[in-house]
């Protein structure tokens, strides 16, 4: 191995500085239904059209584990810090989307879908053979994922209360946006740490982010409930995905992508 990238690969062993794992661990948010006051759905039930944003954020969030599942048949579970952080990052999802079942059902008075997910697989095998392959820079593919992801599904839940500002949907949301605040702090300080550490990492993250369907956990929902997300929330406010490519674009060897601009297809 050439001197030059083994010590790029040890200097992105090193984890980012400035986030307290164990604080987080013991901190975390579980369920939101004390905060819920489904009786406020009685008076002034959601829109149909925010009701199908819902749905779709809830099958995307408790897509969680999937993901998961993928992620840790790689190097990334060597890295304790990150692996303690996903683990209790996947507790606090499953909570999220526990919210949101409980206000689509008390809106609709029907069941949502709680089959699980289930990953083929081949498709395990298949990335954990290409992933351990590839090593440590799989740290930063996943990180960065993860910043991107929470870049998206933040604005997402910011312009569904936007574009219908319920009083109690406000409320759960802002919680929901707390929690994925701190999630989203130690997601982009590792990734903006580990791409900067090798142009490898920032290589293999570049060919990741272009072949993933966003938001994650976009593949187990039929393509027009994607495209109704993008288009309901976006298409009357597009800056907001020039916003997130402009972040996008800040991270180290991942310019110019226009993951967004192509993922709304606006």
């Amino acid at each position: 191995m050439p001197r030059g990238l083994e010590v790029a690969l040890d200097d992105m062993s090193i984890p980012a500085p400035a986030f307290d794992v164990r604080a987080y661990a013991d901190d975390a948010h579980d369920s939101y239904r004390e905060f819920l006051n489904l009786g406020a759905y009685e008076l002034q039930p959601l829109s149909a059209e925010t009701l199908r944003v819902l749905r779709y954020l809830q099958v995307v969030e408790r897509g969680t584990m999937t993901h998961l599942r993928s992620v840790l048949v790689t190097a990334t579970h060597k890295d304790a810090r990150v692996t303690a952080f996903l683990i209790t990052w996947a507790f606090e999802k499953y909570w999220i989307a526990d919210a949101l079942d409980q206000v689509i059902r008390a809106n609709d008075g029907g069941e949502v879908d709680r089959t699980p997910f289930r990953t083929p697989v081949e498709r395990t095998i298949r990335e954990s053979i290409v992933a351990n392959i590839v090593g440590l820079p799989m740290i930063a593919v996943h990180t960065t994922l993860g910043t991107v992801d929470e870049w998206l599904m933040q604005a997402a839940y910011r312009r569904l209360i936007e574009l219908e500002p319920h009083p109690q949907l406000v409320d759960i949301v802002s919680r929901l946006l707390a929690t994925k605040a701190r999630q989203l702090e130690f997601f982009e300080a590792q990734a903006r740490h580990r791409l900067a550490g090798s142009v490898r990492a920032q290589k293999v993250t570049r060919r990741r982010l272009t072949k993933t369907p966003w938001p994650i956990g976009a593949r187990a929902e039929p393509r027009e409930n994607t495209t109704f997300f993008f288009s309901h929330l976006f298409r009357s406010q597009p800056s907001t995905i020039v916003d997130i490519d402009a972040l996008i674009d800040s991270l180290d060897g991942q310019s110019n992508l226009n993951l967004m601009k192509r993922a709304a297809a606006l």
